[in-house]
């Protein structure tokens, strides 16, 4: 979808029109609007706080009413905070933004959209809201009334989102990584823990956990190069190696561990315990 148009109308304050620039500047926005305002929108306040968002506010037209500043805009939405029912609630009753920009995805509209905020302390006049498309809210606690620029970000974010690459890094898994690991993590719990019903509890457990985290080829290998030190501690006989076994000796890090026979994590040696 196309960046929306903002247009803020009888904004009263200098701070909120330069913080609704940078946030609406933060998700691409090119054209933002001002309807009859109540302050110098453009004044030194209003550039401070615009901050990367200067030309942005510059470069803003300011118009004297509504219908003048909808020119060339397909679809006109205003946002309110007001979702209980009104006597025309018909004509009042906002949809969550979410829903109303799914419908839009849905359908494949890409006209020019509008978003049209009104005064700080007032918010859209009801000719207002009854000369424009469609009504949007963002879902609130108890506390329904956001800032200007808090709205403005919010909206733009909501409609940016959707269009956008996704910036998630991609999380690749080697197939053998975390078999290797969970192999690794099956022998420790051999070593550490003798009863047999807790070694599996913790062994499916430790496949859950790692698994719901989806972890990458690097973080497997890094949880692999310690597990398997704590084997080596133990004298592994397929983890330890000649020149593990002497500098654990050396740093004193070599635990007792007897793997002749049956092996230190067999039920024949350690026995079952229902503890």
């Amino acid at each position: 979808m196309k960046p929306p148009v903002v247009i803020l109308v009888g904004t009263s304050h200098q701070g909120n029109a330069g913080a609704a620039a940078r946030g609406a500047a933060n998700f691409g926005v090119t054209d933002l609007r001002f309807v009859a305002p109540r302050c110098d929108v453009k004044g030194k306040e209003a550039i401070d706080r615009s901050v990367h968002a200067k030309p942005l506010l510059e470069s803003a037209k300011v118009y004297p009413n509504l219908v003048a500043a909808l020119e060339g805009c397909s679809l006109s939405v205003g946002t309110t905070a007001r979702s209980a029912q009104a006597p025309n609630h018909m004509l009042r009753k906002p949809m969550d933004v979410r829903d109303f920009l799914d419908s839009l995805v849905e359908s494949k509209w890409d006209g020019q959209l509008a978003y049209v905020f009104g005064p700080e302390d007032s918010g859209l006049h009801g000719d207002d809201v009854d000369r424009l498309d469609q009504l949007v809210t963002v879902p609130t606690a108890d506390y329904n009334s956001l800032n200007l620029a808090h709205a403005v970000t919010l909206l733009c974010y909501e409609h940016f989102r959707l269009a956008a690459a996704g910036i998630t890094p991609e999380r690749e898994l080697n197939p053998d990584a975390l078999n290797a690991l969970n192999r690794a993590w099956d022998e420790l719990c051999i070593e550490v823990e003798p009863r047999a019903w807790r070694r599996r509890t913790a062994q499916g457990v430790w496949r859950k956990v790692v698994g719901r985290s989806l972890p990458a080829t690097f973080e497997v290998h890094n949880l692999f190069g310690i597990v398997t030190n704590a084997l080596k501690r133990f004298g592994h006989p397929e983890y330890a190696t000649e020149t593990s076994e002497k500098v654990l000796a050396e740093r004193g890090l070599k635990v007792k561990s007897d793997h002749e026979g049956s092996g230190p994590g067999t039920d024949a040696q350690l026995g079952e315990s229902t503890d």
